[in-house]
């Protein structure tokens, strides 16, 4: 289920409209479209309140200099870059994400902010499901609010610890009820 604001039919005001999406497909069709309006989808919607609970989540997740992490469903790479800055250019960052729209807007992001440390993320086309890494692979995951998106919320996390180095407990993931 995605939240899109449509205007009012009464008013010219817009008004929030749940949207089922059943599919996988029609979730990444969402999500493509909504690609270049996706940051400030997010600012109205927390009020802004999302870059400070991004922050914490990178905090909570233990990661630090010289790491291997993972943002899972990273969208436009807010976390992505938040934790670029954790592990610092001798670590690694990989952003995945089932939209090349997302990836591509991520990208152009990581271009224009031209920070050394930034340098270290690679941007993957991938599905939350079916995650291409091998297991134990990952020091630290975010998922975002990707958890609230996927079609099996615990074949996701099934597959958010198989990439997890074994006995690590560093996964933070945060969803808005929606």
């Amino acid at each position: 289920m995605a939240m899109t604001f449509v205007p009012s039919s009464t008013s010219s005001t817009f008004r929030p409209t749940l949207i089922r999406c059943a599919s996988a497909n029609e979730r990444q069709a969402l999500f493509s479209r909504i690609a270049p309006v996706y940051d400030n989808l997010n600012d109205l919607l927390s009020l802004g309140q999302h870059r400070i609970w991004k922050r914490m989540a990178v905090s909570w997740t233990g990661a630090k200099m010289g790491d291997c992490v993972l943002d899972v469903c990273c969208g436009s790479g807010d976390l992505s870059f938040l934790l670029s800055d954790k592990v610092g250019s001798h670590g690694k960052v990989i952003g995945l994400d089932f939209s090349k729209d997302q990836l591509s807007f991520a990208l152009s992001r990581q271009q224009s902010l031209s920070k050394n440390c930034f340098m270290n993320i690679e941007w993957v086309e991938g599905d939350a499901l079916d995650l291409p890494f091998s297991d134990g692979w990952f020091d630290a995951i975010t998922m975002g609010y990707g958890l609230r998106n996927v079609v099996d919320k615990q074949k996701a996390m099934q597959e958010i610890f198989r990439v997890l180095k074994t006995g690590n407990p560093h996964v933070f993931t945060y969803a808005r009820n929606g």
